[in-house]
């Protein structure tokens, strides 16, 4: 089963101390299992946060398959289903959240994309955790080291085709990949080549001056 996964450069876990949001005080896991799953009320969000830090300091991009729980580790790979329509989604939960009453989950946008929840802003869902411990997934009982395969850093995503095309023009093994997000097109570039995640993201940090939050996708 493959996945894209969208990966910061720096991925390490984070548990975080315990913190208080509107009198409740919240207490990270410091570790879950493959068997850890919960059921309940899912929301996105998205411009509004765009270019904002992550509970995790991360920069926030709405295009990314993320989500923010109040307490599991972070990151922390989980599979979404959506109980109203069927459909599903990996993301990474990189930020806490939400703090509604009655939420279990706040997906970006691109993931309430993919489970088709743009309209509704809201959907029952139920999520299982995939990592059994960083830098892997579990899937189909096997756990799946994502430091090993094919990587690629995006260095950047425009709206003109022709802006996407001489940048890539600049660089060898480079990809041009059309997206569709929220009924607009983007031309992603992307430096590919990489196989294993430590070597993409060394590249992706020499590329941060140029690039700043160039990003490791993980195909």
């Amino acid at each position: 089963m493959a996945f894209s996964l969208y990966l910061p450069v720096s991925s390490a876990q984070k548990t975080g101390a315990p913190y208080v949001i509107k009198g409740v005080t919240y207490y990270p896991l410091e570790n879950v299992s493959g068997n850890y799953t919960e059921t309940g009320m899912a929301s996105w969000y998205g411009s509004g946060f765009q270019g904002k830090k992550t509970a995790n300091g991360e920069i926030f991009n709405m295009n990314d398959m993320t989500a923010a729980h109040k307490t599991l580790p972070m990151p922390t790979f989980i599979r979404v289903k959506n109980l109203e329509n069927g459909k599903e989604a990996v993301v990474r939960v990189n930020d806490r959240g939400p703090f509604s009453k009655g939420r279990v989950l706040d997906l970006s946008r691109a993931a309430a994309e993919k489970l088709g929840m743009i309209e509704t802003g809201t959907a029952r869902v139920q999520f299982t955790v995939l990592s059994q411990v960083p830098g892997h997934l579990r899937t189909e009982n096997k756990d799946v080291d994502i430091n090993k395969g094919s990587y690629c850093i995006q260095i950047g995503s425009f709206s003109e085709q022709g802006n996407a095309v001489r940048l890539a023009a600049k660089y060898i093994g480079v990809a041009v990949r059309k997206a569709e997000v929220d009924s607009r097109i983007f031309y992603r570039v992307q430096l590919c080549g990489h196989k294993s995640k430590h070597e993409a993201e060394i590249a992706a940090k020499e590329l941060e001056m140029e690039y700043p939050g160039a990003f490791v996708i993980a195909e």
